[in-house]
């Protein structure tokens, strides 16, 4: 099989990793705020048990996919940017970054949905740290989509809109991780937004990625 057409199959990367983690949202439900009661996190453990397991599955499995398309979009990154890599490698620490938080929260929310009896009242505690988990991801997903957004604004490595976006999301996931000092708020949901938009902006990269797989 040619280069051109691993390209194309590593573009449907991105969209995988968008449907495999809205699998794994619908599978968990509504959350429990971050300072919702001990007893309201315990219950929501209890009864998404499975829903939280399977999805943190869904999110390794995501992952592999996500990794897979950066590959084809770090060498595009890498031309844009003359084989200086600078760019690139603020890119691909921040997915890394994102991978090793977001998945270590997941795994601490799985863990604890399976040992619910064991824990009691300390859910809220895991729970709680899991989600300073996804703030700190935040951080690194806001560095990944800046590097790649002003990238493409000096080499129009994207489409103009796809900038836009991207950038917005970075600026809604910085906004997001004020959760990690102020418990109460809109935070969590500004993060969950934030997602989506970022899943919106991966989709649009992918389909361009694909349909210039032959050109680029």
């Amino acid at each position: 099989m040619d280069d051109k057409k691993w390209e194309k199959y590593a573009a449907l990367g991105g969209v995988l990793f968008v449907v495999l983690n809205i699998v794994g949202m619908v599978l968990v439900g509504t959350p429990p705020e971050s300072d919702d009661s001990n007893a309201k996190v315990l219950e929501w453990f209890a009864d998404k048990e499975d829903g939280i397991k399977i999805s943190a599955f869904l999110g390794g499995v995501s992952l592999i996919a996500l990794l897979w398309w950066f590959g084809s979009l770090w060498r595009r990154m890498a031309t844009a940017e003359g084989g200086r890599h600078r760019l690139s490698v603020i890119a691909f620490a921040g997915l890394t970054g994102f991978g090793v938080a977001w998945m270590t929260a997941s795994a601490i929310q799985a863990a604890v949905a399976a040992r619910t009896i064991d824990l009691g009242a300390a859910s809220g505690f895991f729970y709680a740290l899991s989600n300073n988990l996804m703030y700190v991801a935040g951080f690194f997903v806001a560095a990944h989509l800046i590097a790649i957004n002003v990238l493409s604004m000096r080499s129009t490595l994207f489409p103009a809109w796809t900038v836009y976006l991207g950038l917005l999301g970075a600026a809604g996931f910085l906004v997001s991780t004020i959760g990690m000092v102020k418990e109460s708020g809109p935070f969590m949901m500004i993060g969950g937004i934030s997602f989506l938009v970022w899943a919106v902006w991966i989709i649009a990269v992918s389909v361009h990625m694909w349909r210039t797989a032959d050109s680029a």
